[in-house]
Order: C-alpha cells, then sequence, then structure tokens
C-alpha cells in the first residue's frame, strides 16, 4: 500500500465483462453479463487491497435501454478512481432477427487508490487488409488468410490506457492493455506500440495486461523490461504462471521497480475465464 515506503501492489485481470467463464465466447453475450458477478468481481478486487488493478474486457452497454457502465460501478463499488478507453463501439444485433437492441464499447480499465495523472488512451496498429493473420504454410490457425478476408475479430481495435499514479515517495506510470489474439506480426506490433508509450513515460513504469501470448514468445522481446514472475524466482513456463486454464498470457512487466512477490489469485475462483495476477513492487535501488 502507497504509505511511507515506497511500494505499490497491483493487480492485471482480464475480467469477461463479468460474463464469466465459458468457451466458446457466447452469442448474444450481452444477456450473460451479470451485476452480481461484476459486484463479486469488485469484492475480489476490494479484498486484495490494491493500489492499482489494470483491468481488460471491461465493456458500456446499452442492450434493450439498459445501462451497464461497467468502469463507473467498478469504481462505485470498489472506492476506488477509475480511467477507461475504448476505441471502438458497434451494435448490439439479437441473433434470432437481427434487430439492433442497444450499443457497447469493450475496453480497459485502471482503477486507482488515487486519481491517475497525465492519463491517457492509444489506439493500437492494426493489421493492414492485404497483410496476411499468418504466413502461409503455419501451423497456427488462419495462415495464408489477409485480414480482409478473416473475421472482424482478428483486428478488432485494440488500445492502451495509462497515466502516473503518485503517493508519498512514489511516482509511478502505469500502461495497460489487451493485445490481439490472432497475428503474431499483428501483436508485435502492438507490443512496440505499448512499450512506445512506456518509454515516453520514462521509470519507473509498469506495463501489465492480457498480451494473449507467453513471456517467451517471439513478439514479447521487443524491450526490455523486468518480468514480476521471474523476478519472484518463477522461471518461464512454470505452470505456476497460468492465469486462463493452462494459458500463460496475463503479465505485469516493469522498469525501475523491485517485485517482492508476484502470484496468480486462484481464490478468484470462475469470476472470471482469467484469474488476477498480484504483485507488490519497490522502487528498485539505483544501478
Amino acid at each position: 500500500m502507497i504509505g511511507t515506503t515506497p511500494t505499490i501492489r497491483v493487480a492485471t485481470w482480464n475480467i469477461r465483462a463479468a460474463i464469466g467463464p465459458g468457451d466458446p465466447f457466447p452469442p448474444a453475450w450481452w444477456r450473460h453479463v451479470s451485476r452480481d458477478r461484476l459486484a463479486r468481481i469488485a469484492g475480489i478486487i476490494a479484498e486484495l487491497d490494491l493500489d492499482l488493478a489494470a483491468l481488460q474486457e471491461v465493456a458500456l452497454l446499452t442492450p434493450n435501454g439498459d445501462l451497464h457502465d461497467q468502469p463507473a460501478d467498478l469504481a462505485r463499488l470498489t472506492g476506488m478512481h477509475v480511467r477507461y478507453a475504448a476505441v471502438h463501439a458497434f451494435a448490439l444485433i439479437e441473433p434470432e432477427d437481427g434487430r439492433a437492441i442497444g450499443a457497447a464499447t469493450w475496453g480497459n480499465a485502471i482503477l486507482s487508490r488515487r486519481p491517475l495523472e497525465d492519463g491517457f488512451a492509444l489506439g493500437l496498429p492494426i493489421g493492414a487488409d492485404d497483410a496476411l493473420v499468418e504466413p502461409a504454410g503455419s501451423s497456427l490457425a488462419l495462415a495464408g488468410v489477409t485480414y480482409a478476408d478473416a473475421p472482424y475479430g482478428t483486428r478488432e481495435p485494440r488500445c492502451a490506457v495509462g497515466g502516473r499514479l503518485t503517493g508519498p515517495g512514489l511516482d509511478v506510470g502505469v500502461v495497460s492493455a489487451h493485445l490481439t489474439y490472432a497475428g503474431t506480426e499483428q501483436r508485435r506490433a502492438q507490443v512496440e506500440a505499448m512499450a512506445a508509450a512506456a518509454d515516453r513515460i520514462g521509470s519507473p513504469v509498469i506495463v501489465a495486461g492480457d498480451f494473449n501470448a507467453p513471456i517467451e514468445a517471439t513478439e514479447m522481446r521487443t524491450r526490455t523490461f523486468d518480468d514480476a514472475f521471474a523476478t519472484v524466482g518463477i522461471p518461464v513456463g512454470d505452470p505456476r504462471r497460468a492465469s486462463c486454464g493452462s494459458d500463460r498470457i496475463d503479465h505485469l512487466l516493469t522498469r525501475g521497480l523491485q517485485a517482492t512477490s508476484c502470484d496468480v489469485h486462484r481464490a478468484a475462483g470462475d469470476a472470471s475465464d482469467h484469474l488476477p495476477v498480484v504483485a507488490t513492487f519497490q522502487v528498485a535501488p539505483a544501478a
């Protein structure tokens, strides 16, 4: 907790818009959004006693005129301040008859004990129409298919959100994002943009989010950041990193901070299809 010593407790968590776990993503997903589940998620965040929570898949939606303002509701329920970013909106279309019954945004939120300063949102790169989702001949899904011919979600507009959290003896930047699940080179470009935003903030800085890739993926090797799991002795590939089933795709990376603890908060159970990754940091000693 921010106080007389320069430490900060942070989590990153993909909350799946309070839909809950399940595969695949449900049709008419807005029917599955639960205010009770959102309150449960907020309760877990409050129990973790965080200074900052980076959240992904946070929605603002209006099905049949019923406003679900998840960023504001999470701030109210946790007593924290919120900054929210999304870079596209879309209609909610009933699959049975094609009726438009509302609209939604799907983005990222940062909850913080104090208001973030110098807040920003940044749209991340997407694949060009004629770019291949994956190279022809590779074993990956959509190999040889252009983005123009691929499903819409393969280049859903993504963004980063961030700012600076200050307190006694502490001034820490944060950048949080949810990167694409499709296209290694598209994801590499998004990693580069996110890392460049962190470079502009300077040190110390936290880079957090659901990156849809393990830390050892080639596209993750574009900048030098400290991996919180590795700092506390949890190596690459360790199952203790698993935060979405067996996938190790949620990360807390830093520069100028030293992780003193980092783990996956498995007590969150089935509140989402992901589990929170939680770490405590202190300002790293000068080299």
